[in-house]
């Protein structure tokens, strides 16, 4: 029998990323244990692919650290980089300068020609609206990029329109978020596979693990209604001087007396639950690319991307312990995941 070609795909999702690596470490732990073994869980896939959270997640296993440190590394990092510096209306909501500090204290100095496990990270150039792919050397056409730093692509492919600035490394210029294109990058991966395999997709397995299906989109649907550009682009919180402002507008209510009640008025200036376009675009695309992956690899796909019990908004920092609860894996998930990569 021929050897398997395992790939490992990781959603974005902003902190729901804990999650997925709440569910790797719980994963890895399992599988040392049953087996008596200690494999950092990256070290059992021929192909990691991230976007986003789940680029960050991806760059360390990729250089061999285990599940267990990159979930200490979000317990550090999400409550520090997710502080609002800025009000987020003219200028990203976060500076990415804590971000930076946090990915260097595990992924150091590496770069694309350190990888123990081949590595497949998403990006967006600006510019020309392209796809940026930062691939390890399994393709000879990649070998001029090789030197790219893995903290400059992590903050790349996390640099989310509206909370990030767009990012350069080496080689590209003004980067921004992986979940634009393919916020589930199954298909990125597969696609590179069956280019190794000879376009043979019998022996490719993959495993995709989400950030978490929401029971409803964390935005307000009644506002998208009739909505129009600013109501598409960001969320802003009902009590809010800027909300009332609008609503007073769109009443017919005068502009002296709008004037009047937003400096008089004791409320926050701005305040946003996050952008409805990007959580739309970035939660459609997951499931597409879900679907297409099922039905091109059949037994040889595994998705867990478990239910949540609330909304999660990409930076809502209050709700992340939410995450705990639904991290477990399940009698049927262990079964699958034994037979396609713990054997």
């Amino acid at each position: 029998m021929s050897k398997k070609f395992r790939i490992l795909s990781l959603d974005g999702g902003g902190i729901r990323g804990y999650l997925s690596i709440k569910i790797l470490a719980n994963i890895e732990k399992i599988l040392n244990e049953q087996n008596n073994e200690n494999i950092n869980i990256g070290q059992r896939f021929d192909l990691i692919v991230g976007t986003s959270t789940g680029g960050i997640i991806a760059s360390a296993l990729a250089i061999g650290k285990s599940a267990q440190e990159v979930l200490q590394l979000y317990k550090n990092l999400i409550p520090k980089v997710f502080q609002t510096e800025e009000s987020g209306i003219f200028v990203p909501k976060y500076s990415n300068s804590i971000l930076r500090e946090e990915l260097e204290k595990i992924l150091e100095d590496n770069r694309l020609s350190d990888v123990k496990t081949d590595l497949c990270i998403t990006s967006v150039d600006v510019e020309n609206a392209t796809p940026r792919f930062h691939k390890s050397g399994y393709f000879d056409r990649n070998s001029p990029r090789l030197d790219e730093k893995l903290v400059d692509i992590a903050l790349a492919t996390s640099a989310a329109p509206t909370y990030f600035p767009l990012v350069s490394t080496k080689h590209s210029t003004n980067l921004t978020d992986g979940g634009v294109v393919a916020n589930n990058p199954s298909m990125v991966g597969l696609i590179d596979a069956m280019q190794i395999n000879d376009n043979n997709v019998d022996n490719i397995i993959l495993l995709s693990i989400g950030t978490g299906e929401q029971p409803c989109m964390p935005y307000d649907i009644d506002k998208l209604k009739n909505a129009g550009k600013q109501n598409w682009i960001v969320d802003i919180d009902n009590n809010t001087k800027i909300e009332k402002a609008i609503k007073a507008y769109k009443s017919g209510k005068s502009k002296f007396q709008i004037c009047k009640d937003f400096i008089f008025s004791k409320q926050k200036v701005f305040n946003s639950k996050g952008s409805p376009l990007i959580e739309l675009l970035m939660d459609s695309q997951s499931k597409l690319a879900h679907f297409q992956v099922g039905f091109l690899l059949k037994d040889n796909y595994l998705r867990i991307n478990p239910k949540m019990n609330t909304s999660i908004a990409l930076d809502d920092v209050s709700k992340v312990d939410n995450l705990n609860n639904v991290a477990d894996i399940n009698a049927q998930q262990l079964k699958q995941i034994k037979k396609l990569i713990g054997e």
